[in-house]
């Protein structure tokens, strides 16, 4: 992965091929049974790290085990785990977070019987969930993972109220069981499916950008910041944190976007296309020159086209990369601008009538969130001038997204008005050769050996709706105007928010319009993921 680097003048240093995101993975321990042998445990638990570490190859990460403050035999299983040679071929050593009920914490206690460093972290047993042990709610609601030793139930398609399975599906927490007797182990993913999420945010860490690429785009998006600022009159300082910070990242992921949105596009407009040629090529064949066999190899080699290209789109993964890679860079780039005045950008919340858009627990979220954790709050400023600072986001935040979206609009009508005006001539045509097809007329044409009309006439009834339905097909796949109405809709939100910017009178005034920015960008970006995680590439 490619990463800039600070220096002291506010310059960027050239590239750096480490990896810029790291995460904690929060691995809850809970032990429900008595009566287990350790090693068979630890067994296990060395299974589903290793399971972690051949998934997060690129990604720099640390485990941090949750376990209950009480006593418990999960302070001996994990003493022993801590003493494994496991760690030895692991970059960071583990942290430990302990689970108490508020004001249980006795400090006089002391869990471990080696030297065991550890946080506590209280939990309030009114909020946890009714019927359930606070501190176990505690650990599950905090864990990305809960291996769970005891109610070993595999195939089970209920559980028994009260057991932690049931907890950690409300919760949405995936759960490893470990089974007691052996070691043997299970996963039960629930919601968050959190193997699938790693598996996701570390792919992300292994995408390689040219570096020619990155620099002229990263150096192209930081003139313009500078440009803006000047025309703004605000300090070019103000911005350089951001832009050694957040912008780097910004760039890599929107060449990413972009890449993998070029490859959707191209692969599904050829495999609409070619399913048309492949009907024209055999029509041409049995019509034509049925003689001539070696013409049905062009269609083999068109309908072998096709699925090629929908397996590459299929395990190139090009349809989710290139909307969660488009949703990861929106939300950066609004948390570049909001951090410049000290706006704490959250991490992505997902309303109940957007639950198909993103999970909490999905890569680009905890991505999101290690990204963030580069931008220190102590490099923002609040002793910046408010009139250039206005100008500032007006222009290059709220006007630079406004002219995207009024763009994006009459493209998005252009494009579908055109592509449905030339498949309704085509069918129009379509009708018009039917017809004289079957009334015969200019059959008589050809008998000299010319041009047979008649075969002609079959030829273009049959291959010309074929080339409609393909253009029909693309219009649809694109959603070309459900975005251009979609599009229209931010604009005129975009425009009423350009206004209200200019006219502000104060910095209170002018930190909520950009929380308004920042909350319109992120449900357009939501519902926009919504209408095309159902566009993926299929043969239509």
């Amino acid at each position: 992965m490619t990463k800039m680097t600070g220096t002291g003048d506010g310059e960027l240093t050239e590239i750096t091929h480490d990896h810029a995101l790291s995460i904690v993975i929060q691995t809850g321990l809970i032990i429900s049974e008595h009566h287990f042998e350790t090693a068979r445990v630890l067994k296990g638990i060395k299974a589903t790290i290793h399971r972690l570490e051949s998934i997060l190859k690129k990604t720099d990460h640390t485990y941090r085990f949750v376990l209950p403050f009480r006593p418990g035999p999960e302070h001996a299983v994990l003493e022993t785990l801590l003493d494994d040679s496991i760690w030895d071929h692991i970059s960071h050593p583990p942290e430990v977070l302990l689970i108490a009920e508020e004001g249980n914490e006795e400090p006089e206690f002391f869990p471990f019987e080696g030297e065991v460093s550890f946080d506590i972290a209280p939990v309030i047993p009114e909020e946890a969930i009714r019927g359930y042990d606070p501190t176990d709610d505690g650990i599950i609601d905090l864990a990305n993972l809960v291996i769970l030793v005891g109610e070993w139930e595999p195939g089970a398609t209920a559980y028994h109220p009260g057991s932690m399975f049931e907890l950690a599906e409300i919760h949405g927490t995936t759960v490893v069981a470990i089974d007691p007797e052996n070691g043997e182990t299970y996963e039960l993913p629930h919601d968050d499916r959190i193997f699938e999420t790693y598996t996701q945010l570390d792919e992300y860490n292994r995408e390689s950008i040219p570096g020619g690429a990155y620099l002229a785009t990263f150096q192209r998006y930081r003139k313009l910041l500078r440009m803006e600022a000047e025309k703004a009159g605000l300090p070019e300082d103000v911005i350089e944190p951001a832009s050694a910070t957040l912008l780097p990242y910004f760039t890599r992921t929107q060449l990413l976007a972009r890449r993998y949105r070029r490859y959707y596009t191209l692969t599904g407009t050829c495999v609409s296309l070619l399913a048309a040629l492949a009907v024209a090529t055999i029509t041409l064949q049995t019509l034509f020159f049925p003689e001539k066999t070696w013409v049905i190899w062009l269609e083999v080699v068109e309908i072998l086209c096709i699925i090629i290209l929908m397996t590459a789109s299929r395990y190139g993964d090009f349809h989710r990369k290139w909307i969660d890679y488009n949703f990861l860079a929106e939300r950066i780039r609004a948390a570049f601008f909001l951090c410049i005045v000290c706006i704490h950008c959250e991490s992505p919340d997902t309303p109940p009538h957007m639950s198909l858009s993103n999970r909490p627990n999905d890569w680009m979220v905890i991505a999101f969130e290690s990204i963030m954790e580069t931008r220190p709050i102590s490099y923002c400023r609040l002793d910046i001038p408010f009139a250039p600072m206005k100008k500032f986001f007006r222009s290059a935040w709220v006007s630079n997204r406004l002219r995207f979206y009024e763009k994006a609009s009459a493209h998005a009508g252009r494009t579908y008005l055109t592509m449905l005006i030339l498949g309704e001539t085509l069918f129009v045509g379509t009708l018009i050769f039917a017809v004289m097809h079957a009334l015969g007329l200019g059959h008589s044409i050809g008998a000299d050996g010319g041009l047979d009309t008649a075969l002609a006439l079959a030829y273009l009834t049959i291959t010309l709706p074929a080339v409609g339905s393909a253009i029909a097909a693309v219009r649809l796949q694109r959603e070309y105007l459900r975005n251009a109405e979609r599009y229209a809709h931010v604009v005129r939100h975009l425009t009423a928010i350009r206004s209200n910017v200019r006219h502000a009178h104060s910095m209170e005034e002018l930190c909520n319009l950009l929380q308004e920015m920042n909350e319109l960008t992120l449900r357009e970006q939501q519902n926009w993921r919504i209408v095309f995680r159902f566009r993926r590439i299929e043969a239509i």
